[in-house]
């Protein structure tokens, strides 16, 4: 049987990228044409981006899904567990490391206070889930402010193509 085509689940930073600066084709031609998913919502919590991953997956599982979630809090260890008990059957997942600028206000310092635990615990799935390709994010927009909103963490126009162009990066990964 041959993979369905894949799906992309995120929070409010694959929105901006997809929905509001365009990149929805793109990222669906990575994932096996129009008929790939892409599932975001802005203020996605992890727990509601598990559910939005369930709610994607048909009998067969799809050829890659891509998971960009973690901007809007603290992800548990056995959140990351049944994430991946839910994607055990898919061929290549993508997981998104997250960025947010680490000044101006408070609610900024408290996500500065899950985002490196977070990008830690992205970057040992590959460890324990040979499925799993990082998209480090992170790195690319950590060197080029330029690359995001004023709010420092959305990616703006230029941000949403780069964005894309590390998922694919990921994607192509061995």
């Amino acid at each position: 049987t041959s993979a369905a085509p894949g799906a992309a689940v995120g929070d409010s930073i694959l929105w901006m990228a997809s929905t509001n600066y365009g990149q929805k084709r793109a990222i669906q031609s990575l994932l096996g044409g129009k008929r790939a998913t892409v599932n975001v919502d802005k203020g996605r919590q992890f727990q509601q981006g598990i559910s939005a991953v369930r709610s994607v997956l048909g009998r067969t599982p799809p050829c890659a899904v891509v998971v960009a979630l973690g901007t809007n809090g603290p992800v548990k260890p056995q959140q990351w567990r049944e994430l991946m008990t839910v994607l055990r059957r898919v061929p290549r997942v993508v997981v998104v490391n997250t960025y947010t600028r680490d000044h101006l206000t408070r609610r900024d310092q408290q996500q500065q206070f899950w985002m490196e635990p977070l990008n830690r615990d992205i970057a040992n799935l590959r460890k324990t889930y040979p499925n799993v390709r990082i998209a480090d994010w992170y790195s690319r927009a950590s060197r080029n402010q330029r690359l995001l909103e004023p709010d420092g963490v959305h990616p703006n126009p230029r941000g949403s193509r780069e964005y894309v162009a590390i998922i694919r990066q990921a994607l192509q990964q061995k």
